[in-house]
């Protein structure tokens, strides 16, 4: 016992990878390491979070899928454009909050870089898909996933602009089916005047929504009232933003914008089957 105690003294801080079962959260100097192929589950088992190559690459990311559909559909990319190169990196839960993303050499891929420092922080894959790092005790969230989109918005997740902080969530879509580096199109609130959102192709607008009008946006009907979700626009002084949110809890459903500028909806109401389109929308005009 006296020699377990002198070594918890001399080496307090040390790196401890996750254990193989299935976990949704990672503590202190706790990390997920590509080699071990360890991973985040949520809850539910809904969402996972690890290593990934997309398909034709050897390129290694951190990134979050639907855990029980296949084939894999990934939600969220972390070092979208500055990817891992073998399967040395490692996801580390730092002291003050942050997760640092690392290759084999030690040296910092990608880190959330929060301005906001945490005690006793805890990392947590949530079954909405978020990644939540919370601390200070009191379950404060210093950083999110959902803050930071890539081409996917899903159920709980804010898209719009926070007019305090400047922070804007939009989508982004990947550079192509094969490449999560960041795109051509964007899917983002324009502010100005009446707020409505616009897809756009660098810079030049490709569609838009028109405005809310109090139940949906003029110039589309996919974001209407329906029987799978509810929706929730916000415009105020502090922020301006579209969230929405499933009335049955056991289907589930994303939109998201492909590599060619297509807004795509799909659901699934049974894993086995996998996911069917809901309604598709091409944009491919502009008003």
């Amino acid at each position: 016992m006296a020699v377990f105690n002198l070594l918890f003294v001399v080496f307090p801080f040390f790196c401890l990878s996750i254990t193989s079962l299935a976990v949704d959260t990672i503590r202190v100097n706790q990390s997920i390491r590509d080699g071990e192929n360890e991973t985040l589950i949520s809850t539910n088992e809904t969402f996972e979070l690890g290593f990934f190559s997309p398909e034709l690459s050897s390129n290694r990311y951190i990134g979050i899928w639907y855990k029980k559909i296949s084939p894999k559909k990934v939600v969220w990319v972390a070092n979208r454009n500055n990817p891992i190169n073998d399967t040395n990196g490692e996801l580390l839960l730092a002291e003050q909050g942050n997760l640092i993303l690392m290759n084999a050499t030690k040296g910092t891929v990608w880190s959330t870089n929060s301005p906001s420092l945490a005690t006793n922080p805890t990392a947590q894959l949530l079954d909405t898909g978020n990644l939540v790092v919370q601390g200070n005790g009191n379950g404060n969230v210093v950083w999110q996933s959902f803050d930071y989109p890539a081409d996917t918005f899903l159920p709980g997740m804010k898209l719009g602009i926070n007019l305090v902080t400047g922070m804007n969530r939009k989508l982004t879509t990947w550079t192509s089916i094969n490449d999560p580096s960041l795109g051509d199109y964007t899917f983002e609130i324009n502010p100005d005047g009446l707020p409505e959102f616009f897809l756009e192709n660098d810079s030049a607008m490709v569609y838009r929504t028109g405005y809310w009008n109090g139940i949906t946006f003029s110039g589309i009907i996919f974001l209407g009232p329906n029987p799978v979700f509810t929706i929730d626009f916000v415009s105020n002084e502090k922020e301006i933003y579209l969230k929405y949110e499933l009335k049955n809890k056991s289907v589930l459903y994303r939109m998201g914008v492909t590599p060619d500028g297509t807004i795509e909806r799909f659901i699934c109401d049974d894993p086995a089957r996998g996911w069917r389109p809901y309604l598709n929308v091409m944009t491919d005009t502009c008003d």
